[in-house]
């Protein structure tokens, strides 16, 4: 067992109590393979004195002793081909170290513009040996979902993004929101373990003192025309009669009555909802603003995870389950009642802050920010 640890992380671990065959299982796995070889070559990295880019105005046809050792950065890093210069021509910004400085910044999540502001100087004169103690991180965490290896959902909160993966190869990937930094999403290792088609939105009293109550401030009839109701909690009896309702009386009306806001298109959770137990009462969820999905900070719900393509997600868990229940589903879809279907096969989902990860073009992503 010691011996397959300092093969998997090239050092001796007494913490990890996995069968020779789970270990076996997890060095065939895709992602292990891929940090692994990472590892290995940015340790061949750390035998070099790694030079400091210092911080210079680039353009087309500068040459200068720095653009020389970007170039020779961005080769190690895997961002240019190697090639075979002369010293003059190494040292002269040319449209290859142009290309390839974009795609440094591309991976690692800073503005692409091919220039050396400080975030890109800050990341490409980092030491190989703390990328080292990065992947290290992030192959551990990969271990320890060695019992979930045949399938599950993973929402990495710096990248926005959800992915599925089966055996290590990813089978499912979309742009998703989170949490704002006043709300951050909490990281959570839970279940996919239902699905509701049309569903109702009861926002809670911190979404309808901070947002809906401002909203209905400037707009009188902002519950009205969002299709909102009032439902008394002992008779569960509905008052839609909303319109120009004034702040005191729809505070003294939620005394004894939830405010809900009935399936539909202005619905905020959309046509999906996703339930994943949890006690921070965050789930995944459709929306119907989709435009907020094209920025690239997308740090801006409550909390909760919307998807771009909240259907696709629900077909693929919806297809893992009987016949019977997959023409149920189908037929759902069509109608605008709120169903509820809990899956038999419900799948893991890690909800993390990764900073190292691997894309679906096989490429390193490093956010150090």
């Amino acid at each position: 067992v010691n011996l397959l640890n300092k093969n998997i992380f090239t050092s001796k671990k007494n913490n990890h109590s996995l069968s020779a065959n789970q270990y076996m299982k997890l060095v065939e796995r895709k992602d292990i393979e891929f940090y692994r070889g990472k590892i290995k070559y940015y340790k061949s990295l750390e035998r070099y004195q790694w030079p400091m880019i210092a911080p210079i105005k680039l353009r087309l046809g500068l040459r200068v002793k720095e653009v020389a050792k970007l170039r020779w950065l961005l080769v190690k890093l895997g961002d240019i081909e190697p090639h075979n210069l002369s010293a003059y021509r190494e040292s002269i910004y040319d449209p290859s170290v142009e290309e390839g400085l974009k795609r440094f910044q591309k991976r690692h999540g800073i503005t692409v513009n091919g220039k050396l502001g400080t975030l890109t100087l800050s990341s490409i004169n980092t030491d190989p040996s703390v990328r080292v103690a990065q992947l290290q991180r992030a192959l551990k965490e990969s271990l320890k979902r060695f019992d979930e290896e045949k399938e599950y959902v993973s929402v990495n909160l710096i990248d926005y993004t959800l992915r599925i993966s089966k055996n290590g190869i990813e089978q499912l990937n979309m742009p998703v929101i989170v949490g704002k930094p006043t709300s951050r999403t909490p990281e959570l290792s839970t279940v996919v373990t239902s699905i509701t088609i049309n569903p109702t939105w009861t926002p809670p009293a911190s979404i309808i003192y901070q947002d809906i109550i401002h909203q209905v401030e400037k707009q009188p009839n902002y519950l009205k025309n969002n299709d909102f109701v009032l439902r008394d909690y002992e008779t569960g009896l509905e008052d839609p009669n909303l319109a120009g309702m004034d702040i005191a009386s729809l505070k003294t009306k939620l005394k004894k009555s939830a405010l809900v806001q009935r399936p539909g298109i202005k619905n905020a959770l959309g046509q999906f909802r996703f339930t994943i137990p949890n006690t921070g009462a965050i789930f995944l969820h459709d929306t119907p603003n989709k435009s907020l999905f094209k920025r690239a900070n997308r740090a801006l719900s409550h909390g909760c995870i919307r998807l771009s393509e909240p259907e696709l997600f629900a077909n693929y868990l919806i297809n893992k389950e009987p016949q019977e229940t997959q023409l149920l589903f189908k037929k759902a879809l069509k109608n605008s009642e709120t169903i509820h279907f809990r899956l038999t096969s419900s799948l893991p989902i890690n909800i993390v802050y990764q900073s190292i990860w691997i894309d679906k073009n096989g490429r390193l992503q490093i956010r150090d920010s």
